[in-house]
């Protein structure tokens, strides 16, 4: 048995991508990214502010003698 590799000849023209795929691609994870943001950053701002008033409300109130 023997493995057989096809490795194109040097002569042939390899693809590559072009602007309007680059800039599809750039676009796409803009988009990703500003999703994720838009569903964490509120998520996050939640929870910092339950933490705050969580310790604020559980504080003990101190009294002077």
């Amino acid at each position: 048995m023997s493995l057989n590799i096809y490795l194109p000849p040097p002569a042939e023209k390899v693809e590559r991508p072009r602007i309007a795929q680059r800039v599809a691609a750039v676009c796409g994870l803009a988009g990703l990214v500003l999703a994720w943001a838009v569903l964490l950053l509120p998520c996050a701002v939640w929870l910092l502010f339950s933490l705050v008033f969580n310790r604020l409300q559980s504080a003990p109130v101190r009294q002077q003698a």
